[in-house]
């Protein structure tokens, strides 16, 4: 499996680490357990580690993706999501952009311990 999806050792949030480049499907599947683990945890939080795993998506799939697929596996737009990239890796930015502008709390980071604090900071 190109990626795993699992709940932080503290309970608090759901983290998912890529392990290769974020194509629209890969985001599909990743998003598909996503939906698992917040219906039956209720944890509303999510940490996408794409540290390693460049953005491959494409403009129109990264719309796509951020209007169409993640309402249509089910993620609630009350969620809180961090993007954790490498440093001097601006492929996963614009993906931020379209996920706000959908009516999602996404935002990207470069730190994975900026990325938890944001997240566990609350709205």
């Amino acid at each position: 499996m190109s990626f795993d999806v699992f709940v932080s050792d503290d309970g608090t949030y759901i983290v998912g680490k890529a392990h290769a480049p974020l194509t629209r499907d890969l985001a599909q599947q990743m998003a598909k357990e996503y939906a698992k683990l917040i219906a039956s945890t209720g944890i509303r939080l999510v940490l996408n580690d794409v540290r390693g795993a460049k953005n491959s998506m494409g403009i129109l799939n990264e719309y796509e993706f951020a209007y169409r697929d993640v309402a249509s596996l089910g993620i609630p737009r009350n969620i809180r999501s961090a993007i954790v990239s490498d440093a001097g890796d601006s492929s996963h930015n614009f993906q931020e952009t379209v996920a706000r502008n959908s009516g999602y709390s996404v935002k990207v980071f470069h730190s994975m311990e900026q990325a938890v604090e944001w997240l566990l900071a609350g709205p």
